[in-house]
C-alpha cells in the first residue's frame, strides 16, 4: 500500500517542485481508514541514463534521505521516464531495502501499488530465473509477466491480470513499469478506490502519473477502474 510517481520527459530543473510534494507524501500521503498515516517503509526510484536502466532503493524513510534522492536526480538531470515510489508495507518484517520497490530485470522495471493476498499459487508458472525464497506478492507478479509473452511487454502483463482477476484475491494492481522504451500505467482495484487512486496529467510535453494530484496548476483526471495506458518515451 504505497504512492507511486511516473514522469515522462523527466526534467530536474523543471520537476523538482513536483518531486518535492511526491516526497511529502511519506508524510502526508492518504491512507486507508485503519491505518496510521505515513509512507516511510522505504523507497525506490528509477530512470534511464543513455538508455541504462538506473534503480536506487532504501528500506529508510524517505523523509530521512530526500536529500539524497535530490542529489541523485540532480545528477542525472534528465531521463525519458522517472518512476518514485514511497512504499507502505503490507507484509511483517519486510521494511528492508530488499523489499522496498522497484524490482527489476534487466532493463525492465516495475512498481505496484496493492496486494495481491495469495500470490504463492502464481510461482509455479514462473520459469524466469532469478526469484528469491522470500519474495513477497509484487516480486512474484512481476516475475510472472515478466516469464510471459517475450517481446511484447505489455500483453505479457495484461495476461498475469487477467489471470490474477480471475484466480486470485487482491486489493489493487496499480503499476508503473517501463523497459527504457516505453512506460506503462495501469490502474485496477476492488476496494477503497479513494485510497487506490492513480491520476495522469499532461503538462509541458512530460505525462504525469501519480497516486494524488501533486500541481494545482496542472489538470490531473482520475484513470479509469482497468484503464492501461502505453507511452512511447523519447530519447533526446
Amino acid at each position: 500500500m504505497c504512492r507511486v510517481l511516473g514522469i515522462t520527459n523527466f526534467d530536474f530543473a523543471r520537476h523538482r517542485d513536483i518531486v518535492a510534494r511526491f516526497c511529502e507524501l511519506a508524510r502526508t500521503g492518504v491512507v486507508m481508514a485503519e491505518d496510521p498515516p505515513g509512507h516511510e517503509d522505504g523507497w525506490g526510484l528509477a530512470f534511464y541514463e543513455e538508455g541504462r536502466l538506473v534503480v536506487h532503493k532504501s528500506g529508510a524513510s524517505l523523509l530521512e534521505e530526500t536529500d539524497r534522492v535530490f542529489g541523485i536526480l540532480s545528477a542525472a538531470k534528465t531521463s525519458p521516464v522517472m518512476i518514485l515510489h514511497l512504499r507502505k508495507s503490507a507484509w511483517t518484517n519486510t521494511s528492508n531495502t530488499r523489499h522496498a520497490h522497484p524490482f527489476h530485470h534487466d532493463n525492465t522495471v516495475f512498481f505496484h501499488n496493492g496486494v495481491v493476498y495469495d500470490y504463492q499459487g502464481l510461482i509455479s508458472d514462473i520459469d524466469l530465473p532469478g526469484l528469491k525464497a522470500d519474495a513477497r506478492d509484487t516480486e512474484v507478479l512481476f516475475y510472472h509477466f515478466m516469464s510471459g509473452k517475450p517481446g511484447d511487454l505489455g500483453r505479457a502483463f495484461l495476461d498475469t491480470v487477467a489471470l490474477i482477476r480471475q484466480k486470485y484475491n487482491y486489493s489493487a494492481l496499480n503499476c508503473l513499469f517501463s523497459d527504457g522504451v516505453k512506460f506503462f500505467a495501469y490502474r485496477d482495484f476492488v476496494r477503497e478506490p479513494d485510497y487506490y487512486s492513480l491520476y495522469k496529467a499532461c503538462s509541458d510535453n512530460s505525462w504525469l502519473i501519480s497516486s494524488e494530484p501533486l500541481d494545482a496548476a496542472i489538470r490531473w483526471e482520475m484513470m479509469a477502474q482497468e484503464e492501461f495506458l502505453v507511452i512511447e518515451l523519447c530519447h533526446r
